[in-house]
């Protein structure tokens, strides 16, 4: 029987939001790509060496070759890559900005391109090519991603649920105790590499009580605002499409701004990625500089165009 008496649950109500349509959703971007690779078995995938080492615990869990290539300044592969029998191209849809790029290597390499769109959540796939994301890198939940299959195929999930997260990190930066959460951040984004189950019950619940409509109205008015007064120092130069929904505004500098300093003033930015720097791999300079000079500004739905005001006059004084 159903269990009953004892103590509550956290009171949740399933929403009626939702923007994905693919019956595939698993725990986080790393394990969707797991399922990629266990379906198309390749024996070699090339991948742009501007990412981060994560992406490439798959490949190395499941004992499959990659080959690096380049990209250049518009985030695009400098050169076109012949694909033999058994080979794949992965391309990172960098800052949810590149769709022009995506729908052009879908229609080359077709079901051969594995495209990943952790840095860009509106994506959908095309039924052509294969497409995942990652929720927790838009909106405040432990995990979840959602895979596209290219059109008659079919992927096996596994039957069980994620129950392998922490949420303190979520908690805590909902009662604004940021820096205390930080720990429990790093701790789930650890546990999301681990395993390859179902999106969790919670993680469910939580996307569908987010108005995606207007996230996305958020995200393009706060980046469009940022354009307006860092384009004349951004070295991207990217106005996001018809259908793009930017990540962050990636702000790329011919400086090197210390971001300690930016979080003494409250303003939290990553680096993207340290990785490339890492690795002991001659070539790549356009990438190596990038993780140094890029600075992916928020410009989520947490945000009003007042917030992007005050990250402006908090970082100028950086730049000028």
């Amino acid at each position: 029987m159903k269990e009953a008496g004892g103590y509550f649950q956290l009171e949740l109500n399933k929403g009626g939001y939702h923007y994905h349509d693919t019956p595939y959703v698993t725990k986080s971007g790393r394990a969707s790509l797991h399922h990629i690779l266990a379906h198309i078995k390749p024996s070699l995938v090339y991948v742009p060496f501007y990412t981060c080492d994560t992406l490439l615990e798959p490949f190395k869990n499941a004992n499959i070759k990659y080959q690096f290539y380049s990209i250049n300044a518009l985030l695009d592969p400098v050169t076109a890559i012949d694909l033999k029998p058994g080979e794949y191209l992965l391309y990172i849809n960098y800052f949810g900005l590149r769709d022009n790029t995506v729908a052009a290597l879908s229609e080359k390499y077709a079901d051969r391109l594995i495209v990943d769109c952790t840095q860009a959540f509106f994506m959908k796939g095309n039924g052509r090519s294969w497409f995942f994301n990652a929720c927790r890198k838009f909106f405040g939940v432990p995990d979840g991603s959602y895979l596209y299959a290219p059109a008659g195929v079919k992927i096996i999930l596994p039957d069980e649920r994620n129950e392998d997260y922490v949420t303190e990190h979520l908690l805590k930066r909902f009662n604004g105790n940021t820096l205390d959460g930080y720990p429990f951040f790093v701790q789930n984004e650890l546990l999301a590499g681990k395993g390859v189950s179902r999106i969790s019950l919670l993680c469910e619940y939580l996307l569908s009580g987010i108005d995606y409509d207007e996230v996305i109205k958020h995200r393009l008015a706060n980046y469009n605002y940022l354009h307006a007064r860092f384009g004349g120092n951004n070295r991207l130069q990217f106005t996001p499409g018809s259908n793009e929904v930017p990540m962050t505004y990636p702000l790329l500098l011919d400086k090197v701004i210390n971001k300690a300093d930016m979080a003494a003033t409250g303003l939290f930015i990553p680096t993207l990625w340290n990785d490339t720097n890492n690795r002991g791999i001659d070539g790549f300079e356009f990438e190596k500089s990038i993780a140094g000079n890029l600075y992916p500004l928020p410009i989520d739905h947490r945000y009003t165009t007042a917030d992007m005001e005050a990250i402006y006059n908090s970082l100028i004084r950086f730049i000028q």
